[in-house]
């Protein structure tokens, strides 16, 4: 950004320099190039500290946020532990089924027992039975 003097300090200038106006301009031109190049330098510091920050400002997020490598492992780690777990309640499950299956036989056995237990109560009770007994002798004669 170009800088210029103001009118007022050429006057003065012009009668610091007793009213030669050629070193007053040249003096002005030398004051307002010395502004200039403290302007440039100020603007490249700035600019320089602002990359500086950013770096750091950067680097501290990296280091603080999760980075995809990162997630992508946890993610794997916890597939890995997922499926092993899956794994393991399959097996269960295998055996709640094989067990299921050894108690439906039983039950079956069971019943068969409990029929065959009627039947034989029957039967016993209408052996014994003394109308059944005489039913039978009117029946054999």
């Amino acid at each position: 950004m170009a800088y210029s003097l103001p009118y007022e300090v050429y006057v003065l200038l012009e009668e610091a320099f007793n009213q030669d106006r050629a070193k007053a301009e040249v003096f002005a031109h030398a004051v307002e190039e010395a502004l200039q190049a403290i302007e440039q330098q100020a603007e490249e510091r700035i600019t320089a500290k602002k990359e500086a920050t950013k770096a750091e400002v950067y680097n501290a997020l990296r280091n603080e946020l999760a980075t995809k490598e990162f997630v992508r492992a946890e993610i794997n780690e916890l597939r890995a532990e997922f499926r092993a777990e899956i794994n393991e309640l399959r097996t269960e499950i295998n055996e709640l089924r094989t067990e299921l299956t050894q108690l439906r036989g039983e039950l079956k056995q069971n019943a068969l027992l409990l029929k065959m237990l009627i039947g034989i109560a029957v039967f016993g009770l209408t052996l014994f039975n003394p109308a059944f007994v005489k039913l039978v002798e009117l029946l054999m004669k």
